[in-house]
């Protein structure tokens, strides 16, 4: 009876086993024809029949997770590892799900145990898809690595880790990466175009559109390939190029944010001014109620310096749509450019009042409010549309520009910093930046943000100009040297880069080559002042005082507010001896422009000589207050305590030229002077020696006659 009984009971269970897994197969059948309501019944009914089988729970969980329903895919999950912890692959999918349902942290944990357990290239990916998730780049480009480490042929894991570099900010890393996922893939227009995005990041222009005119061979309807060559295009003033591709990307998409305002700005800076006003005239004619049309129509007739065209056309938009934002804050730029501020202000305040998200009408007001000297109140309204638009580069620029305006320089770099975290290949900015960095003395810093200009190589002579400018004051010769012949090699008929190029030979010894290049300048341009002072100065080197005086006249003559021209003419006059005419010039530079900060230092030199001795120390401590890290302040102070024979403090404000600028080649010479003076044969040697070894010619004639 009782073997009787056993056999009975078996049976059952028998057959429930082969039930229960009938139901399994069934299930995972209607799965993999992605009937997943049908196979999670299937499942339930196995798990109905066997509740401690783990099986039937996890693909229960995988078609939950199919369906997107991922809080009870998660459940079903947690139950299968219950029943069995050693199932990688129930950790793992439960971590996709708490990865699709958000749960990062969760998501992570499980990421975490399946690897511990038996790691694959796809967990370490997943792993950094969360990680990539909670923001942590960093985290995330290290898993991108162990997971190319086990599969380094699957190009889709340099491309993801090359996102995680640019959101880092790694734009070379990132580019390095995609490089190796063209190699693997050379197919793939995504991936070129990502590269095109990084190289735009680092304002490789040239590079970027490079890539997007490949991507889009490959992918000719990628409306963002076209807008972002576009872009690329306008940053290298290729307006012709940028047009043609923005017009292409409206038959794309139409509704490209930012499309028509760009299109807008690339038609009015373009040297076809004709077509630019045609092209919405023409859109006008075809809608002549959209308050848009004329907003872009009055923003290209502002840019081609058609005011009275513009502000009609800004009115008409603000009578079509009273309501227009936009409308009033170009109006109210446009005001302010036009120097009626109080009109200005009053639409920049509808501007706000109308759209208190509109950060471009902050940075107006602040714009109008700089103007009237109200700096505080400019400086919240920066701030405020930073904090509407943290990525807004230009109201980074604009605070910066306040900051420099109160010789802040050191808030002023970190500001323009900023901006080019934005927006990497403004020249403007990089210039701004660039200057800012020379006032802190940051020589290195300065020369990379000019050179990053060269690179970029924008199709813009009156940038050029103005960067030249920049370098010669910063000293940068031999670098203005190669500049210029690269300028003058693409055109030769631009004056500026003649007088750039003079500078730079006249800097380097080579006066009779300088004096050349500025007889040219003046060939191409007979009233360029720049070209007459420059020339001035060079016969000042050859001690042709008549001739100088000759040349900086004329400049003036031409251009009586400049104020390197009385500086000049100052330097003549001390060579001459006549210290109280050289101040009196050295006055005239300072009331065209008291930030000359260099002419209180010349003006504090003569002053030594006439003597006023009051002055000169006020001179030369104003002068050290304003920019404290100019070695050029204290090789002038230095000359003066000579001519007051204090060769000790002589020495010293030489020697901390040095430490400011160890090439200043000036300080070694007159240090050594100073030296001789106080009977140091041996230690003036050794400076005339260095001074000789830096290009002085008169430091190499000093130490052929005192140390022989």
């Amino acid at each position: 009876m009782y073997k009787l009984l056993i056999i009975l009971l078996i049976v059952p269970v028998f057959c429930f086993a082969q039930t229960a897994e009938t139901y399994i197969q069934s299930g995972n059948t209607k799965a993999g024809e992605k009937n997943y309501k049908i196979a999670i019944a299937d499942f339930t009914k196995a798990i109905q029949l066997n509740p401690n089988n783990a099986k039937p729970y996890f693909y229960r969980a995988n078609a939950y997770n199919d369906l997107k329903e991922y809080p009870s895919a998660i459940q079903d999950y947690t139950r299968s590892i219950e029943l069995d912890p050693s199932n990688v692959s129930a950790f793992f999918y439960r971590g996709n799900a708490h990865n699709a349902n958000k749960d990062y942290e969760e998501a992570i944990a499980d990421f975490n145990k399946a690897i511990s357990m038996s790691p694959t290239a796809e967990m370490y990916h997943y792993r950094a898809n969360a990680k990539a998730s909670l923001g942590n780049n960093a985290g995330a480009a290290e898993d991108f690595t162990k997971a190319i480490q086990l599969t380094p042929n699957d190009p889709s894991l340099y491309e993801y880790r090359g996102v995680a570099k640019s959101n880092l900010k790694d734009y070379d890393g990132a580019i390095a990466d995609y490089d190796m996922a063209v190699k693997l893939d050379p197919n793939n227009s995504d991936l070129i175009f990502y590269r095109a995005n990084s190289k735009g990041n680092i304002a490789d222009y040239k590079g970027a559109i490079a890539d997007y005119t490949r991507s889009l061979a490959l992918n000719p309807k990628n409306a963002e390939a076209v807008f972002y060559r576009a872009n690329a295009y306008s940053n290298l003033k290729n307006y012709p190029a940028a047009i043609a591709d923005y017009k292409r990307t409206i038959v794309l998409d139409p509704k490209m944010p930012n499309l028509y305002k760009y299109l807008a700005n690339a038609l009015s800076n373009n040297s076809d001014k004709k077509a630019a006003l045609d092209y919405f005239a023409k859109a006008i004619q075809l809608d002549p109620k959209n308050a848009e049309l004329y907003v872009l129509s009055g923003i290209v007739k502002r840019n081609q310096g058609d005011e009275e065209g513009a502000i009609a056309d800004f009115d008409k938009a603000i009578e079509l749509d009273d309501n227009s934002s936009d409308a009033y804050q170009n109006r109210a730029d446009l005001k302010l450019n036009s120097k009626n501020f109080e009109e200005a202000e009053e639409d920049a305040d509808k501007a706000i009042e109308l759209d208190d998200k509109n950060s471009y009408a902050y940075v107006t007001r602040a714009r109008v409010k700089i103007e009237l000297k109200d700096t505080a109140s400019a400086l919240n309204d920066i701030n405020e549309s930073i904090n509407i638009n943290s990525t807004n580069d230009y109201a980074y620029v604009v605070r910066g520009n306040i900051a420099a305006g109160k010789n802040d320089y050191k808030n002023a770099e970190k500001d323009y910093s900023k901006a080019l975290e934005f927006n990497p290949g403004n020249s403007e900015t990089l210039l701004r930046r660039g200057n800012a960095r020379m006032k802190l003395d940051d020589r290195q810093g300065a020369l990379q943000d000019f050179k990053k200009i060269i690179d970029i190589g924008a199709d813009d002579d009156e940038l050029r100009a103005r960067l030249l400018t920049s370098m010669v004051r910063a000293g940068f010769y031999k670098d203005v040297l190669s500049l210029s012949n690269s300028l003058i090699s693409k055109n030769g008929k631009k004056a500026i880069f003649w007088v750039g190029r003079g500078i730079a030979k006249q800097n380097l010894d080579d006066i009779n080559g300088a004096i050349a290049d500025y007889n040219t300048a003046l060939q191409l341009d007979t009233a360029s002042a720049y070209a007459y002072q420059n020339r001035g100065s060079a016969k000042l080197d050859l001690k042709d005082y008549d001739g100088a005086l000759a040349d900086i006249n004329k400049a003036i003559h031409i251009h009586d507010d400049d104020d390197e021209a009385f500086f000049i003419r100052g330097n003549v006059k001390m060579a001459l001896k006549n210290y109280q005419g050289a101040v009196d010039d050295y006055n005239s530079a300072l009331f065209i422009n008291l930030d000359n900060i260099k002419i209180f230092a010349y003006r504090a030199l003569a002053e030594s000589l006439l003597p006023n001795l009051d002055q000169m120390t006020a001179d030369f401590n104003y002068a050290l207050k304003m920019e404290p890290l100019n070695d050029l302040i204290y090789t002038l102070r230095g000359s003066a305590k000579i001519n007051l024979k204090d060769f000790t403090g002589a020495i010293n404000d030489f020697t901390e030229a040095i430490k400011l600028n160890p090439q200043n080649a000036e300080a070694y010479h007159k240090r050594g002077m100073a030296k001789l003076n106080k009977q140091d044969i041996n230690g003036a040697c050794i400076d005339l020696n260095s001074a000789a070894a830096l290009g002085s010619k008169i430091a190499a004639d000093d130490l052929k006659k005192f140390c022989r």
